[in-house]
C-alpha cells in the first residue's frame, strides 16, 4: 500500500494492476512504463496475493482507493481475483472505508450476485463508483445508481467536455482535470454546471486542487467514516 496525494483518499492499494480500456490520457499506463522493475508485466492486468492484507496491517480507519491502477470489474478481471479482494475487505478487523471506482458499473450487480455472500447491498464502508469524463459516457451513472451502496460516487476526472445529466441518486462527486497534456483544455462552465446540478440536489461535492480554483469546495459524503 501506499500514502497517496490524491486529496479524496488516503492510500492506495493494488492487489491487482493493469488495465485494458485503452484510455489516451491514462496516467496508471505511463507510471508502469516508467517503473519497470516494480511492474514486470507493464499493464497486463496482473494479480499479486501477498498484497491481500495489506490492509490489514493498518490499525487506524483509514479511506483507501482499491485497485487504483487497475478496474476491478472490467471483463478481463478474473471474478476470483475480485472475490479474494472482497474477502481481504470483509476480513479486515479494522473498518477502513474502501472505495472503488470502474468504468464497468453494469458488471458490479452481476459480480456481486455471483459473490458467496449474495449481498443485496453493499456494506456501508464499501464505497462504489464510476467514472465519467464525457456526455456520451453518462450512461454508467445510470447502471451505478442499480447498485446498493450506501455511497454511491461519480468521478468527472478527467473532465473531457460539458455534463448535462441528473445526477439524482449520487451520494458524492468529484471533479478534476486532464493534467500533463493540452489536448483539452478545461472550461470551467463545465465544472460550475456540475457544482449547480450538486447544490440543486444537496450532494456533496469535492473540486480537486488541479482545477486550479482558490478555497475549492472539498466535500465528502454525509457518513461515518
Amino acid at each position: 500500500m501506499n500514502r497517496t496525494k490524491i486529496e479524496w483518499t488516503q492510500w492506495t492499494w493494488n492487489p491487482i494492476t493493469g488495465c485494458k480500456h485503452g484510455c489516451w490520457y491514462c496516467y496508471a499506463k505511463k507510471l508502469t512504463q516508467r517503473f519497470k522493475k516494480i511492474f514486470p508485466n507493464g499493464f497486463e492486468p496482473t494479480f499479486y496475493p501477498k498484497r491481500l492484507k495489506e490492509p490489514w496491517e493498518l490499525k487506524k480507519p483509514s479511506k483507501i482507493f482499491v485497485c487504483s491502477i487497475a478496474d476491478l470489474f472490467a471483463p478481463w478481471t478474473p471474478t476470483e481475483w475480485g472475490y479474494r479482494v472482497f474477502d481481504s475487505m470483509l476480513g479486515c478487523s479494522v473498518k477502513h472505508t474502501f472505495q472503488l471506482l470502474t468504468k464497468n458499473p453494469e458488471r458490479i450487480i452481476p459480480f456481486l450476485d455471483g459473490y458467496v455472500h449474495k449481498w443485496r447491498t453493499l456494506p456501508e464502508n464499501f464505497w462504489i463508483g464510476t467514472t465519467v469524463s464525457t456526455q456520451d459516457e453518462c450512461w454508467r451513472i445510470d447502471e451505478l445508481r442499480k447498485v446498493q451502496a450506501k455511497v454511491r460516487f461519480v468521478s468527472f476526472e478527467p473532465l473531457l467536455g460539458p455534463i448535462d445529466y441528473d445526477l439524482k441518486g449520487i451520494d458524492w462527486v468529484i471533479v478534476g482535470k486532464l493534467t500533463g497534456s493540452r489536448k483539452v483544455k478545461l472550461d470551467m462552465g463545465w465544472v460550475m454546471d456540475i457544482s449547480a446540478e450538486c447544490s440543486r440536489l444537496k450532494i456533496p461535492v469535492f473540486l480537486k486542487n488541479n482545477l486550479g480554483l482558490k478555497n475549492p469546495v472539498q466535500e465528502f459524503p454525509r457518513v461515518a467514516t
